[in-house]
């Protein structure tokens, strides 16, 4: 049995993708897509979902940031990518929710000891949230 990791699909994505052994994929602000995925994207294989809003951070330095997720799937607007734009949306409302980061894990294809393992470190990372 393999050890439990934080990102356990970083950097095999779309090879899994490819593959069909993962339907979405999750990219962000700081980590937009990856080169590898364009020409899958481009040719219509792959599909990206692009969620824009703007975040304010305040205590850190009060400024507003304009936060963009890319959801790249299989199949354009699948009942999947419906839902995963639904719980980033109530996690955006209520913040860090083990519940809807186990459901984020689940669709994004993580086995579950390494969405336990990733809520585990998160909690333990930010003890009040």
């Amino acid at each position: 049995m393999a050890h439990p990791s934080l990102g356990p699909h970083e950097g095999k994505e779309l090879e899994l993708m490819l593959q069909n052994k993962k339907e979405l994929a999750l990219f962000y602000t700081d980590s937009e897509v990856p080169d590898a995925f364009k020409p899958y994207l481009k040719s219509g294989r792959l599909h990206c979902k692009t969620i824009k809003y703007d975040l304010f951070l305040k205590g850190l330095d009060g400024k507003m940031y304009q936060v963009i997720h890319y959801i790249i799937s299989q199949q354009p607007e699948s009942k999947n990518v419906l839902r995963f734009v639904e719980v980033l949306a109530e996690i955006k409302q209520k913040g860090f929710c083990p519940n809807l980061e186990r459901e984020v894990g689940r669709l994004l294809g993580y086995d579950d000891k390494d969405i336990e393992y990733y809520i585990q470190h998160y909690q333990n990372n930010h003890p009040n949230k």
